[in-house]
């Protein structure tokens, strides 16, 4: 190996390490700017809720409309709720119950059961003016 090449791959980790180290300190801000701004969410949520307000039209350029909106997401299916929903409907018929299951796919066996309730959360989005 030649004294330049050696001297590049130096340099090169050099580099390489240093831009790491930089991405690291960036990323932990970026979490703790992230944390701030999740306090600040739930505080102008809980305003928002309160007041029944559900956007806020922010003055200055560029800055936009700040709304909050709810949603609510359930979670998949599981094996064993469609198994119990199966038996109540075809009690009398458990071969061919099995049968369905089996041939349903994307359904792994011995999968957790989890709630059918869902899961409801409010998000605090910023739509920005489009720019012309």
């Amino acid at each position: 190996m030649e004294e330049t090449d050696s001297s590049q791959i130096k340099e090169a980790l050099k580099q390489w390490i240093e831009f790491d180290d930089e991405q690291r300190k960036l990323r932990n801000e970026i979490k703790k700017l992230n944390d701030r701004k999740k306090e600040n969410s739930e505080l102008i949520l809980k305003f928002m809720r309160d007041n029944s307000v559900d956007d806020f039209h922010l003055e200055g350029n560029g800055v936009g409309v700040l709304s909050r909106s709810t949603r609510t997401t359930r979670p998949p299916l599981k094996r064993n709720v469609i198994k119990t929903q199966l038996l109540l409907q075809f009690s009398d018929q458990p071969q061919r119950i099995a049968e369905v299951l089996r041939n349903i796919e994307g359904v792994a066996e011995g999968a957790d059961d989890t709630s059918v309730i869902g899961i409801t959360r409010e998000l605090l989005v910023r739509k920005l003016p489009k720019k012309p």
